[in-house]
Order: structure tokens, then C-alpha cells, then sequence
């Protein structure tokens, strides 16, 4: 019967010494301790590893299970919640004020003294030819009567063309649009530079007085005096 070397593994002579290739003297060879506490520390490891494997296996069944229903109840970011969206606003016309602020003016407490507006003092104003003067004022909230009164008169000489009218601020807009159209005055429109100015104020608003000579293709020079008085 064959044996081998216990060091190097190589077959042996069954009454060999020792091990032709490496020299390993068998009189080393002896059968496992029998000491009592080399058995008691195998024992323990034994029993250490056991303990460790049941504390593992312990540990991943009392581990809970993530809950599948949370995937159906968490919501999905959809790609249009992602992104970013522009958010428009209405536009507004240039020149002109937002509706609300339009519609919605600030409202003057009443005066207590009466009112006098100077709207116009010149007493040489040169209107070029198919052009105007345009004098606006505006008339605070109040009780008292007002009237535009004053007038207009040509330095160099009577000009039969020049048209002289009152304005509201809708029917300035309107005028402004074709200043060479007849002007759709709530007042009357008085023709030639030599005018006396007696227009009645219905109330608060903001009024245009315009002296004109877009009918007229040569220049005229004028004097022009308008002032608004109030009484009770």
C-alpha cells in the first residue's frame, strides 16, 4: 500500500523514513491530539458559526418587505409638469393706460375755494399752415358751475380759416385720428380768428381747446386767452 509525503503530497515508500522530495521526516506524522482543549476550541468555533448564521438569517426575515402599493399611490412626473411653462399675459396697446387704471381714476376730494384754470395766455402764436394749437386742461370733481371763457384774435390780421373748438377727451381722439375733418364738437365751432370763448363745462373730465388752421395753406399768427372759471 502507497502512502504520501503529509508536507509536499508526493508518493512514498510504505517503509520510507522520509520524503525523497522534500525531505520530510515522517517520524513527524502522528494521529490528531486528543487534548481536551483543542476539542473544546473547535467546538466553540463550530458553535460560534452556527449562532452567526441563525442571528443572519434572523435579521433578513424580520426585515420588512418594501410595500408594492406605494409604487401605485407616489405620482409620476409627467414630462409636461417637468417643463417649464410660459405664462403669458394681455398684451397692452402702446399709448394707452391698462383697463383697470383707465377705467378706475383717482377721484380729487372737492375744493372748497372755486376753482380758476388758466389754459392759455399767448399773445403772439404762430400756427403754421394745416397745422393747430391744442390747449388741454383737466377739470377736477366738483359742485361749483365752471365755463371756459376767454378769446382769440389774429395778429396779422383776420384769418378766415382759423376754426377755434372745445373738445372732450373722446371727440379729441376722433379729431386727432383726421385733424382735417370737421371736428365733432359737443360745442360750437367758430370760424375766423376773432372769437369770444363762452363754452359751458358739464363737469369733471379732462377737455381739449383747439384754435386751427388746417384749412389754410399760409401761416397765421394769434392771440389766444382761455381761462376756466367756477362759481356756486
Amino acid at each position: 500500500m502507497r502512502k504520501y509525503c503529509n508536507f509536499c503530497g508526493e508518493p512514498m515508500l510504505p517503509d520510507a523514513k522520509e520524503c525523497k522530495q522534500c525531505g520530510w521526516d515522517v517520524s513527524h506524522d502522528s494521529p490528531p491530539t486528543t487534548d481536551p482543549g483543542d476539542r473544546k476550541a473547535r467546538i466553540g468555533v463550530a458553535a460560534g458559526l452556527v449562532v452567526a448564521y441563525v442571528t443572519l438569517w434572523s435579521m433578513v426575515q424580520a426585515a420588512p418587505a418594501e410595500d408594492s402599493s406605494l409604487s401605485l399611490r407616489r405620482p409620476t412626473r409627467s414630462t409636461a409638469e417637468a417643463e417649464a411653462q410660459p405664462v403669458g399675459e394681455a398684451s397692452v396697446a402702446l399709448g394707452t393706460l391698462p383697463v383697470a387704471v383707465a377705467s378706475t381714476p383717482a377721484v380729487p376730494g372737492k375744493p372748497s375755494a372755486l376753482i380758476s384754470i388758466k389754459v392759455a395766455d399767448v399773445k403772439s402764436a404762430t400756427i403754421r399752415a394745416r397745422d393747430a394749437l391744442e390747449y388741454a386742461f383737466a377739470l377736477p370733481e366738483t359742485d361749483q358751475k365752471c365755463r371756459l371763457t376767454g378769446s382769440t384774435k389774429g395778429v396779422s390780421g383776420f384769418g378766415r380759416n382759423i376754426e377755434v373748438f372745445l373738445l372732450t377727451d373722446d371727440e379729441y381722439v376722433f379729431w386727432h385720428a383726421n385733424p382735417a375733418a370737421i371736428a365733432q364738437s359737443s360745442w360750437e365751432t367758430f370760424r375766423g380768428s376773432e372769437n369770444t370763448l363762452r363754452y359751458d363745462l358739464p363737469g369733471e373730465g379732462t377737455y381739449h381747446f383747439v384754435v386751427s388752421n388746417e384749412m389754410s395753406g399760409d401761416p397765421q399768427t394769434m392771440a389766444v386767452k382761455a381761462q376756466v372759471k367756477c362759481v356756486r
